[in-house]
């Protein structure tokens, strides 16, 4: 049987080890839903609640007895403009079709929702170690889906706020040296997203274009001293 888990956590989640999506406008309902690869690969998805009860659905494809795990992370941005939605798993047969009473939009027939509602109170904010951006932890649902099929995410605000929002979605480490190598890449577009200088990096990559210049110029003074020069 699948299980349920949906509680608010002090767990800091490092952004290291979770592909960034920034993706565009998803639909208002699981038939426009936003498609994603997979929710079992760790990913963050920055998005941004943008109208008065706006409603974003994602979705993938997932296997019977597949782990679905999600988590809010409110950011604290340096101007405001976030938000604290609630969202909810979908799925067929989950075992809790009672909240599907809470969700903004309509379930067809076998499809049921674990939903986290917004949390009360934001305290003890945490700092990614990779970008040093500030977020709030919050709720998470942990659960299995019953049966092969298409699970979905919804993201909404009962109190109609707008803003931008963070989930954390899946529980696999990226394996393939790509990613990692995309790291700088991650980094730079994650502090635009949270409004935070991003002087660092460009004085990171100034310097080393700097000291790869002074060695290729090192290099050609060498070889034209040994072409003038010959033993």
């Amino acid at each position: 049987m699948a299980t349920k888990a949906v509680q608010p956590t002090r767990t800091a989640i490092d952004f290291a080890g979770c592909k960034p999506t920034f993706p565009p406008l998803p639909g208002g309902s699981l038939q426009s839903s936003l498609r994603l690869s997979d929710f079992h690969s760790r990913r963050l998805i920055f998005n941004r609640l943008g109208q008065p009860g706006q409603v974003h659905v994602y979705s993938a494809d997932c296997r019977a007895g597949e782990r679905l795990r999600v988590q809010l992370l409110v950011p604290m941005l340096p101007i405001g403009g976030a938000v604290t939605p609630a969202f909810a798993v979908v799925a067929q047969s989950l075992p809790y079709s009672a909240d599907v009473q809470k969700l903004p939009i309509s379930l067809p027939a076998g499809y049921s929702a674990v939903v986290a509602t917004p949390p009360t109170q934001l305290v003890a904010p945490m700092q990614d170690i990779l970008t040093r951006a500030r977020y709030y932890p919050g709720p998470v649902i942990d659960t299995r889906a019953l049966v092969s099929g298409r699970a979905y995410i919804v993201v909404w605000s009962p109190h109609h706020h707008m803003g931008k929002y963070v989930l954390q979605v899946g529980h696999r480490w990226p394996l393939y040296w790509t990613y990692w190598a995309q790291l700088p890449y991650y980094w730079w577009r994650i502090r635009g997203w949270f409004g935070l200088n991003r002087a660092a990096m460009t004085l990171a990559f100034a310097a080393a274009l700097l000291l790869i210049a002074l060695i290729l110029a090192s290099l050609s003074s060498r070889r034209t001293r040994s072409s003038v020069h010959p033993q």
